[in-house]
């Protein structure tokens, strides 16, 4: 099934000199995507998709004149992903990037809205690193001084010139935190994270599974109760790009850091206290904080990944 032709200029507000391009990692492409791809055609001037080294782009038959496909040889992670789509849209002439991860699907006409929050931030004399949705799922967006703090990447509307100053995203990081560190990059440069009031992107942003205790689903106030899930290797990267930020920038961003920070732990403890994995989760955060000390970045070693399943190190 392919995508659909762009609409035509007569079918959505005309940009004076913009052309909209969004960029999606991909990992294992589901089926859905194809529907996301379609509903994105109406607010954007091209789609570029980057399949992280799982080859399962093919099968949809995406690619045409709008939809652009790159097939990376391997997984190199979201931050070299999302490079990659960079480049592309800019070779494509792009003026704005929409960055959208492939669960996450922006609302009609969110575009245009991010567009006219944009311009209006930059008529006020703010630098604009960015305009993100206010909500990510049902989760508001946090804020320190009117703007975005650590906004995730699904839904940003970046000006394809922001990049030139701030660089792009730090792909060593590999997974997790690579928005964290853009923010960070961005807010040394005198850039923001502007907020589109009252614009929701759906995405997933991690598993709820059931509180539990001796085997009952714990209700508290009434409210049957769930914990945010991740499996260990995500721990794992989670933990160490966290505690790599802090050492790279908390002496002089401690305000920020500490903040994060609390919130990052907040949901590690959760993972390790209640999961029902609770011997994989300890295992992924002390790895984590010791690969995360140690500078240690890139994808996780193969006889890292075993040791935090099992325990035990690889044969």
């Amino acid at each position: 099934m392919g995508s659909r032709c762009p609409a035509s200029p007569h079918q959505r507000r005309s940009f004076v000199s913009r052309l909209i391009v969004a960029v999606i990692p991909v990992f294992r492409a589901p089926s859905s995507l194809v529907d996301r791809v379609n509903a994105l055609t109406t607010q954007v001037d091209a789609i570029v998709l980057v399949d992280d080294g799982t080859h399962s782009l093919s099968r949809l038959g995406l690619e045409s004149s709008f939809v652009h496909v790159i097939e990376l040889d391997e997984n190199r992670g979201i931050g070299y992903a999302l490079n990659s789509g960079v480049e592309r849209a800019r070779s494509l002439g792009a003026t704005h990037v929409l960055t959208l991860d492939q669960d996450s699907a922006p609302p009609a006409g969110y575009v245009e809205s991010a567009l006219d929050v944009l311009a209006d931030a930059e008529t006020a004399g703010v630098r604009v690193a960015a305009v993100v949705p206010d909500l990510v799922g049902d989760q508001r967006v946090l804020r320190r001084d009117g703007f975005a703090f650590d906004p995730i990447q699904a839904g940003q509307l970046i000006p394809i010139d922001v990049f030139a100053d701030i660089g792009l995203f730090r792909d060593e990081l590999f997974i997790d935190a690579v928005d964290s560190e853009f923010s960070i990059r961005g807010e040394d440069h005198g850039f923001r994270f502007v907020v589109a009031e009252g614009q929701r992107i759906e995405h997933a942003l991690g598993e709820l599974v059931p509180l539990t205790a001796f085997g009952r689903h714990i209700t508290i106030a009434g409210k049957p109760r769930h914990v945010l899930y991740h499996a260990p290797f995500r721990t794992y990267y989670m933990v160490r790009n966290s505690t790599i930020l802090v050492r790279e920038f908390g002496s002089r961003r401690r305000g920020w850091m500490l903040f994060r920070t609390r919130k990052m732990a907040e949901m590690v403890v959760g993972c390790v206290v209640l999961s029902p994995d609770r011997g994989a989760q300890w295992r992924a955060t002390i790895a984590g904080l010791t690969d995360g000390w140690r500078g240690v970045t890139g994808r996780i070693t193969e006889d890292r990944l075993v040791r935090i399943q099992s325990g035990r190190r690889k044969r």
